[in-house]
C-alpha cells in the first residue's frame, strides 16, 4: 500500500465512471431550482453596468445611478469590488446590445434599456449551478464512495447558503458565487494532476473575485508537496521544482499586478482606492470607526458566525432567518463532521486554507450588511464541504444522509421565506 493510500488520499486518482454524468444531473437541478426560487431581477446591477461600460471602451459611468453603491471620483463613479464577474458578463451584455436580442430585450424591459439586472441574475444562477456540478466532479477526486460524492454535491448546493445567495444575483452575492464556481475549478485540479498553470489561473480568477483570497493561497501548496519538492533519500532537505512554482506563480503574481495597473489607471494609485473612498463617505464613516480593517472587528464576526440566531415569530412562517447575520449551526449544522476528517496533509491545506480565510475576513469593519447566515464564510465552503464529507464518508451512514437532508430542507424554508413569502427582518 502507498503512503498516500495510508493517509486515506489517493493522490492522482482517476477520474471515476459516473462523476460527470453525475455532475450534469446536479447541474440541471440546481439551475431548475435556483430559477424556481428566484425572486427576480436584482437591482443591484453594477456588474452588468460595469461590462456595459467596459464594451464602450470605459472603466467607470458619468455619473453614479443614486440606489448604486459606487465610489465617485473626479465627477465619475466607479466600480468598488473586484471586476471579473462583470468580465464574465462582457459577452452576454454584447449578446444584448446586437441583433437578434438587443430589439426583444428592449422590447420586453419596457423600451428604456436592455434589462442589465436581469442578465446579471442570469449569470448568477448560471454560475451558481455551474458550482454545484464542479463541486461532484472535486469530490468524485477524493477518495470517498459515490454516494457520498453525491450527498457532498448536495450539501453544498442545497443544504448551505450558498442556495439564496445565488438565486439573487446582487452585486456582493455573485461575486461569491463566481468565487465558489473557481475555487472548485482550483480543487479539482489541485486533487488530481495539479498542474501548475491551471492552479495559479483559478486561483488568480478566484482572487479578483474576492481579494482576499490571496491570502489563502498557501493552503494550495500544502497537500501536494510531490508537486514542487524533489524528495531524495541521499539529501537532507528536499529540492524546490524551481519551474513547477514559477508556473504556479506567474498568473498568481499577474493579477497581483493588473489589480494595482486597473486602480493606476483610475486613480492614479496601486492600493483599492475605490473602496477606500466609498466607505470614507460621511454616511458610511460611522461604519467603519478603525478603518477598513481592524482585528478590532473581530468580536463582530464571531458573533455573526457563531451566535447569531433566527427569528422565531408566533405567527406563520413561524421559522424566519435573521436577514442580519445566523449562526453556521442554524443554516448548515452538519459541518462539524468537519471536525472528524483524516487526519493527514489534505485535511491539514483545508483547515489551514480556511483559517488564513478567516484571518483576513474577521478584520474587515462589517460583517456583511444583510445575508442569509454568514455570507463571508462562502469564502472557505468549498474546503469545508471537502471536510465535512470526508469526515463522514467512513463509509456515509444513514443518519449522516438524514442530517444532510435535513440542512436542505432547513435552507430550503429559508430561501421560501425569503424569496417566495419576501418575509425579511434584521431582528
Amino acid at each position: 500500500m502507498s503512503a498516500a493510500r495510508a493517509r486515506g488520499w489517493d493522490l492522482g486518482r482517476p477520474p471515476e465512471p459516473h462523476g460527470r454524468k453525475d455532475a450534469l444531473c446536479f447541474f440541471v437541478v440546481a439551475l431548475a431550482l435556483y430559477a424556481l426560487t428566484c425572486p427576480g431581477s436584482t437591482a443591484y446591477d453594477q456588474y452588468a453596468r460595469f461590462a456595459q461600460a467596459m464594451l464602450h471602451g470605459s472603466l467607470s459611468l458619468p455619473h453614479r445611478p443614486p440606489h448604486l453603491e459606487m465610489a465617485e471620483y473626479e465627477g465619475r463613479a466607479y466600480f468598488s469590488n473586484p471586476p471579473t464577474p462583470a468580465i464574465l458578463l462582457v459577452p452576454f451584455i454584447w449578446l444584448g446590445e446586437h441583433w437578434p436580442f438587443h430589439e426583444r430585450l428592449l422590447k420586453w424591459n419596457g423600451g428604456w434599456e436592455i434589462p442589465l439586472g436581469t442578465i446579471q441574475t442570469f449569470l448568477s444562477l448560471l454560475l451558481g449551478a455551474t458550482s454545484v456540478a464542479l463541486s461532484r466532479v472535486a469530490l468524485g477526486r477524493v477518495p470517498v464512495t459515490r454516494r457520498a460524492a453525491n450527498w457532498g454535491a448536495a450539501l453544498f448546493g442545497f443544504g448551505s447558503i450558498y442556495w439564496y445567495h445565488a438565486t439573487i444575483g446582487s452585486v456582493w452575492y455573485i461575486a461569491q458565487t463566481a468565487h465558489a464556481m473557481f475555487m472548485w475549478l482550483l480543487i479539482s485540479e489541485w486533487l488530481t494532476r495539479a498542474r501548475p498553470v491551471l492552479l495559479g489561473l483559478w486561483l488568480a480568477a478566484a482572487i479578483w473575485c474576492r481579494l482576499e483570497t490571496v491570502v489563502a493561497a498557501p493552503f494550495v501548496l500544502i497537500a501536494r508537496p510531490d508537486r514542487w519538492l524533489f524528495s531524495r533519500v541521499d539529501e537532507i532537505l528536499p529540492r524546490l521544482r524551481l519551474r513547477w512554482l514559477l508556473w504556479f506563480a506567474a498568473p498568481v503574481v499577474g493579477i497581483v499586478v493588473l489589480n494595482s495597473l486597473y486602480n493606476w489607471v483610475r486613480f492614479g494609485v496601486f492600493g483599492n482606492w475605490a473602496y477606500k473612498m466609498l466607505v470614507e463617505k460621511p454616511e458610511v464613516r460611522g461604519m467603519f470607526p478603525y478603518g477598513l480593517m481592524s482585528w478590532r472587528y473581530w468580536q463582530g464576526h464571531e458573533f455573526a458566525m457563531f451566535q447569531a440566531k433566527p427569528i422565531y415569530m408566533k405567527t406563520f412562517p413561524w421559522l424566519a432567518p435573521s436577514m442580519g447575520a445566523m449562526a453556521i449551526q442554524y443554516t448548515t449544522p452538519v459541518f462539524i463532521y468537519a471536525l472528524r476528517a483524516p487526519l493527514d496533509r489534505l485535511t491539514a491545506a483545508c483547515w489551514i486554507g480556511t483559517v488564513l480565510f478567516l484571518s483576513q475576513l474577521f478584520q474587515f469593519g462589517s460583517v456583511g450588511m444583510t445575508q442569509l447566515g454568514y455570507r463571508f464564510a462562502m469564502d472557505f465552503y468549498p474546503l469545508l464541504v471537502l471536510l465535512t464529507i470526508r469526515g463522514m464518508d467512513r463509509p456515509i451512514r444513514r443518519w449522516h444522509e438524514i442530517l444532510i437532508a435535513a440542512c436542505i430542507i432547513l435552507n430550503a424554508w429559508y430561501v421560501y421565506v425569503l424569496n417566495i413569502l419576501h418575509v425579511e427582518r434584521l431582528w
